[in-house]
């Protein structure tokens, strides 16, 4: 081998290691300007057929990487912590369904039960099934459903409150107006109503402490029962027996429920209906006029 024929077999091989030298640092194909803004090819270059076709990217709907990075974050606003989608127009039933049970609806309609102490024949388990049934159809979870639910019970017993206050109230009045009229009468005249009570029970002792039970309180009641008591004496076939209560008469019987348990103990079934034959009494004292 020459000393020139080695020196062309070495410029040879300098050659083709600068071509490969060259060949490893020449940059990448940019599909994207100095602006961000994204050059044609680059759906080709970078995205899979189905993200093509994606509605989001297809049309030239993505054009930049500000708008890109846009589209993630509108993504994150419409999909909660948990990854559950946001309620939307195009929400289906089973988008519901889904929504809602991530907010804690069980899918089944939660048993609703009476609140202790709730007064006794208010209750209906008809209508709280009801309840129960429409609230899971509305899909609500156990945390609103005890929400409404008390505040439902608050309503009824506030409702029920108001109408034994007024009630009350109006049983009072009527009673003071029957005192008024009747004066110092009005013992006779509730006599002739026992005696007329009496004779509508027949004998029946049990039958007639039911009645009064019932309607003992009801001041109508108390008139009507007079009335009838009164006829029977007017046509003599009960002898009227004429006597005018003293204020110590009213004063013993002011004594005698004082003493009651149903006085003494607020949450006995007869409580009320004995406060108001109370303030009756005192009422009934007060009208009697002493003789000077």
């Amino acid at each position: 081998m020459s000393e020139e024929t080695g020196t062309t077999e070495t410029a040879t091989v300098a050659t083709e290691t600068t071509a490969v030298t060259t060949a490893e640092v020449t940059p990448p194909q940019s599909f994207v300007d100095g602006q961000g803004n994204f050059t044609e090819g680059w759906e080709g270059a970078f995205l899979t057929e189905d993200q093509r076709a994606h509605a989001r990217v297809s049309g030239g709907r993505v054009k930049s990487v500000g708008g890109m990075l846009e589209t993630i974050i509108n993504s994150d606003k419409m999909i909660s912590g948990d990854k559950i989608l946001r309620p939307n127009d195009s929400f289906g039933d089973t988008d519901w369904d889904d929504f809602h049970k991530a907010g804690g609806w069980t899918g089944e309609a939660v048993p609703i039960t009476a609140p202790e102490g709730f007064p006794e024949g208010v209750w209906s388990e008809d209508r709280a099934t009801k309840y129960s049934e429409a609230f899971n159809a509305l899909r609500l979870n156990p945390k609103q459903i005890a929400g409404l639910t008390e505040l439902h019970n608050a309503d009824i017993l506030e409702q029920i409150t108001n109408s034994n206050n007024g009630n009350e109230a109006s049983i009072v009045k009527l009673r003071a107006d029957l005192l008024a009229e009747k004066g110092n009468a009005f013992t006779q005249f509730e006599h002739n109503g026992n005696i007329a009570l009496f004779k509508g029970a027949q004998g029946n002792d049990e039958f007639k402490e039911r009645v009064k039970q019932k309607f003992g309180a009801d001041i109508d009641f108390v008139r009507l029962m007079g009335n009838l008591g009164s006829n029977f004496a007017e046509s003599g076939s009960i002898p009227v027996i004429k006597m005018a209560p003293t204020p110590n008469d009213v004063q013993s019987k002011i004594d005698a429920v004082m003493k009651s348990d149903a006085f003494n103990k607020p949450m006995h079934p007869e409580h009320k209906a004995t406060m108001a034959k109370l303030r009756q009494l005192h009422i009934e004292k007060g009208n009697i006029k002493v003789p000077a």
